[in-house]
């Protein structure tokens, strides 16, 4: 599951995850879509913005624990930007100019629970 409102930043991301074997939900853009879809699909694991639209992914963080599915992040939030959201404080952060094999590996890490 891609969560990820620019919509250039959410087409690589689904085209890097799928050119390397997984299978993408497909990419939602804000709070509601993804905590809607997480009522119809669980996902094995989930790369999340920080900001969506001004608005906090924490929400949807929350919903992913709640579920036990794995997380990251991609955002240019920096670690203490997140100290305030204890769900996101401990997540793996990629940034926003990620490299495709740092993002596959903490990805790969995160489903295996490492």
């Amino acid at each position: 599951m891609v969560v990820e409102d620019e919509y250039l930043i959410a087409l690589e991301l689904d085209t890097q995850l799928r050119a390397a074997g997984y299978r993408v939900i497909r990419p939602v853009p804000d709070v509601d879509g993804a905590l809607k879809l997480l009522r119809a699909d669980r996902p094995d694991a989930a790369i999340l913005d920080v900001n969506l639209a001004g608005e906090w992914v924490t929400p949807v963080a929350q919903a992913l624990r709640a579920m036990s599915v794995p997380f990251i992040l991609a955002s240019g939030y920096v670690a203490a930007d997140l100290q305030v959201h204890p769900v996101l404080r401990d997540a793996v952060n990629v940034g926003k100019s990620w490299r495709s094999e740092y993002l596959l590996k903490t990805l790969q890490n995160a489903l295996e629970g490492t």
